[in-house]
């Protein structure tokens, strides 16, 4: 009857073993993929900005590839035994007044005092009730770090529910109204509408600039400058998600 009864046992401690062995690796396989998933949504992001770049690069290339046939067309090059020419500057063929007239346009259009811009900004616009409420939620947001993320994103719903509810604690009813509008929670979209969430009480004023020489941090404790390669001449302003365009793009 003892053989039996642990030869019973060994078959029951083998399933057992196998059961875990499958779910272990179904487990493996699912942190595997989420984690291919976020890197794969980051990168997309990255590419798309690079390829965006690379276009206007070589969108430029080409004019000045282009202009510089122009000018090599109508530019007379003389012969050693020719006659010395001399050209009035504004009857040259090749040049548009048009542009220099417009540049000028443009530079008059913009000739702005940017520091008295942003002072008369901040005087307008800049509240600091919501600086202890951004605290908060940053001192929150900063727990979701990248190791946390990879653990969550392991987990099954319903634990990564409990587990973020744990985490933001007082915060915690932002759980259930992400839920109003979510039927299943998922870690990576509840930290973006969490993101979106601070955006709005976000303290700070953030300036972007066309140069990295441009800085105005200096203004006030609640500036932060940032730099827009895209910005030709002036500033844009985001403040608490709404953007305050001073510029030329």
């Amino acid at each position: 009857m003892e053989p039996l009864i642990i030869g019973v046992l060994l078959v029951f401690v083998a399933l057992l073993i196998l059961v875990m062995f499958l779910f272990l690796k179904k487990t493996v396989a699912k942190i595997n993929q989420q984690s291919k998933d976020y890197f794969v949504d980051k990168l997309q992001a990255y590419d798309n900005l690079i390829k965006e770049r690379e276009e206007k690069l070589q969108g430029l290339n080409k004019d000045i590839e282009e202009k510089q046939k122009e000018l090599e067309k109508e530019v007379v090059r003389p012969e050693v035994n020719s006659k010395v020419y001399l050209y009035d500057i504004k009857n040259i063929d090749f040049q548009d007044e048009k542009i220099f007239t417009k540049m000028k346009e443009v530079d008059q259009r913009f000739n702005i005092d940017t520091v008295k811009l942003i002072k008369r900004f901040l005087k307008e616009h800049f509240q600091d009730d919501t600086v202890l409420e951004y605290n908060n939620y940053m001192r929150v947001r900063d727990l979701f770090d990248q190791k946390m993320i990879f653990r969550l994103i392991s987990m099954r719903s319903s634990e990564q529910e409990k587990e973020v509810k744990e985490l933001l604690r007082d915060l915690a009813y932002l759980v259930d109204d992400f839920k109003k509008k979510n039927k299943r929670f998922e870690v990576k979209k509840f930290i973006s509408y969490f993101d979106d969430i601070i955006s709005k009480v976000d303290p700070y004023v953030y300036v972007y600039v066309g140069s990295k020489d441009e800085n105005y941090d200096s203004i006030d404790k609640f500036i932060r400058t940032k730099v827009d390669s895209n910005i030709y001449r002036g500033v844009s302003i985001v403040y608490k998600s709404k953007l305050y365009d001073y510029s030329l793009k």
